[in-house]
């Protein structure tokens, strides 16, 4: 997933003449103000006080001294005042700019450099521009949030199915808003464009109601994966102090990659046309990337994706797809063409009973794009070309154990997901499986989804633009990207002689949510449970296990309560349970046995709406993790984040 960042977009609309901005109190708006010509300059925003502590009272070998550490700011990059300034000068032209400001109040005399004021996301330009032939736009300057298609630019769409525990920087003061929310549809942030695109940076071009129902869009410029700053250290172990004394922490002064002074780009675009009311369509979308390696040669790494997007809906049942083909090419890496194809049925339950969403896919080994909603790091002749197996922000090496849903290159699979509701009670039921086409590669991954949050704040990805992951624990299998860590795990069914792998894996997932709404004492009650099981296999089965056929198994429980005990105080709640068990054809740990990991999270806190626009959340976390089979991998301990947020 790509990272996301703070509510303070401000975009465009590309179907209307009205300038569109996210209401930062945790909703959409179109302020009617600013459809007038000739607004004066508008300003809005937020400061967001956080506060860190934590104590970790066994942790893994080398943290000394930061098993306990207080401060301000969690480690990532998130504004602590976000200052959005924005204006229309005419009825056809808008611009806007957010500007950052942090202090880690560490004094400013001799820490200086950390105290923050910068513009965030650049300075933007809108138009929009009605003619007698169809409606166009333009947008440029800094960073916009954009989406194509899913195999193009995109962002792996993320189900209800995820606890909410854990408050996210972008968050607004909604009080039970965001309860009721998630409860009815599964969303916290209504109308955050971001959730759905990604941040790109440069010039686009877009039209609209053209003769015929024809559109078209054209961009150039960068997104994350050919970004980069200039004049940085790109080697994240070259920042580390006292190497084996400090938790080989890297401190990330200096780096960021000099990717920016190169030649480096992204272009594309798509032309699509509408069919009868407009609820019909067919595109065609092409990227093409470019990401020069050396400032002297000409040597180049490049990747480009053309596809065939449908939408359509055939009486009450909705099909979307995708179908086409990419390839990746280096100066070590012969170009070569995969494809992609998916194919999405939504059928609602007037037609089947129960509603259901089904979703059949095949993404060849060699397609690759960093862009898109499709997991490419699992072929070891294109991962070769990075410094590490790990790119910073990515969340696996070689085959992941994928959500419901979430789609891999080198797999043939189905998705389906359902779901009932009965009272107060609403009941989601989502399943998958996925068999690899070709044999590729010895490791997989699996996200640490229960504590994975508090242990990334030690062991920061931070920042976005790093070309390496953190790795850290004490057997080297563990990587933080944003908001999260995963762990690698080395299948031992290989090739003695080239240590080539040799079975084929199949990965199955099961969702299973039941969310509760109710009162008690006339106070607002919810209760949401989310069980997740996933399995790695050298056969493909129907329902997720561990057998001797089983190379990963692992399972998730998590249960939020919350509750209103007072008119805008609501007591928060969590449990969480994470166990995970290695085959018998992976990684043996001292006891001469394979994975048995446990982890456990119990958490407690408040949310407390002090007005309409500031509230106050206090969140305490446990956190508890062993391995009885790899004896050093363990540890404990204790996490507290207050956090004052207030709009103005």
């Amino acid at each position: 997933m790509a990272r996301l960042a703070t509510p303070s977009e401000v975009a465009l609309s590309t179907d209307t003449t009205s300038l569109l901005w996210l209401d930062q109190r945790g909703g959409t708006a179109i302020g009617d103000d600013l459809k007038k010509q000739g607004q004066k300059l508008t300003v809005f925003g937020y400061y967001r006080l956080f506060l860190y502590g934590r104590n970790m009272t066994e942790a893994y070998p080398n943290l000394a001294p930061y098993e306990r550490a207080f401060g301000v700011g969690d480690g990532y990059r998130e504004p602590m005042m976000s200052l959005n300034l924005l204006a229309r000068p005419n009825g056809r032209s808008a611009f806007g700019t957010e500007l950052f400001f942090f202090t880690p109040y560490v004094g400013t005399n001799t820490r200086a450099a950390d105290n923050v004021f910068t513009v965030n996301l650049g300075l933007n330009f809108y138009g929009n521009f009605r003619t007698d032939i169809g409606k166009f736009g333009i947008r440029a300057g800094g960073i916009h949030w954009y989406d194509l298609s899913p195999f193009t630019i995109g962002v792996y769409q993320v189900l209800d199915r995820f606890s909410i525990f854990d408050r996210t920087p972008w968050e607004g003061v909604t009080h039970l808003n965001k309860y009721d929310s998630y409860f009815e549809s599964g969303s916290i942030n209504p109308g955050d464009l971001r959730w759905n695109n990604q941040a790109f940076q440069g010039l686009i071009l877009d039209g609209r109601s053209l003769p015929g129902g024809l559109g078209f869009d054209l961009f150039w410029g960068k997104t994350q994966p050919n970004g980069g700053l200039a004049n940085a250290v790109i080697d994240p172990n070259l920042t580390i102090q006292n190497p084996g004394q400090a938790g080989n922490i890297p401190t990330y002064q200096g780096f960021s990659g000099d990717r920016r002074t190169l030649p480096s780009y992204i272009a594309g675009g798509k032309i699509m046309k509408k069919f009868g009311t407009g609820r019909n369509s067919l595109g065609i979308n092409t990227i093409y990337s470019h990401t020069a390696l050396d400032s002297i040669s000409n040597d180049n790494m490049n990747y480009q994706v053309h596809t065939l997007s449908v939408d359509w809906e055939f009486g009450k049942v909705w099909v979307k797809g995708e179908l086409g083909g990419g390839s990746f090419e280096s100066p070590i890496t012969e170009r070569k063409w995969g494809e992609a194809l998916m194919l999405r049925f939504v059928i609602p339950k007037e037609v089947s009973v129960l509603p259901l969403d089904i979703q059949l896919y095949q993404i060849g080994k060699d397609f690759y794009n960093l862009n898109g909603e499709i997991n490419t790091n699992s072929n070891p002749e294109i991962q070769r070309n990075f410094a590490t197996n790990v790119a910073a922000g990515q969340i696996s090496s070689g085959g992941l154990l994928t959500q419901v849903g979430q789609l891999a290159h080198n797999r043939r699979g189905i998705n389906l997901n359902t779901g009932v509701e009965y009272k107060d009670f609403k009941f989601n039921f989502g399943w998958g499986l996925a068999g690899e086409m070709e044999v590729l590669n010895s490791d997989i991954s699996f996200v640490h989804r229960i504590n994975g949050l508090a242990l990334s704040r030690i062991y920061n990805p931070f920042p976005a633009n790093a070309t390496s992951a953190t790795v850290f624990g004490p057997y080297g299998r563990q990587f933080s990207f944003f908001r999260g860590v995963a762990e690698v795990v080395q299948t031992t069914d290989i090739d003695p002689a080239t240590a080539a792998p040799l079975t084929k894996k199949y990965f199955n997932s099961v969702d299973l949510q039941a969310k509760y709404k109710t009162k008690l004492n006339e106070k607002a009650l919810y209760v949401f449970y989310l069980g997740n099981l996933m399995a790695a296999k050298s056969e493909a089965t129907l329902w997720p296990t561990l057998s001797p056929e089983s190379y990963l198994y692992v399972q998730y429980h998590e249960l939020d309560v919350y509750y209103e005990l007072f008119p805008k105080f609501l007591l928060t709640g969590y449990l969480g349970l994470e166990r995970t068990k290695g085959g018998r054809f992976t990684e043996w740990g001292e006891n001469d046995l394979p994975r048995d990991q446990t982890g456990l999270g119990i958490g407690g806190g408040f949310d407390w709406t002090l007005s309409e626009a500031t509230g106050l959340y206090f969140r305490y976390r446990h956190m508890d993790f062993e391995d009885k089979n790899f004896v050093l991998d363990k540890y404990k301990g204790n996490e507290i984040t207050i956090e004052l947020k207030t709009f103005f």
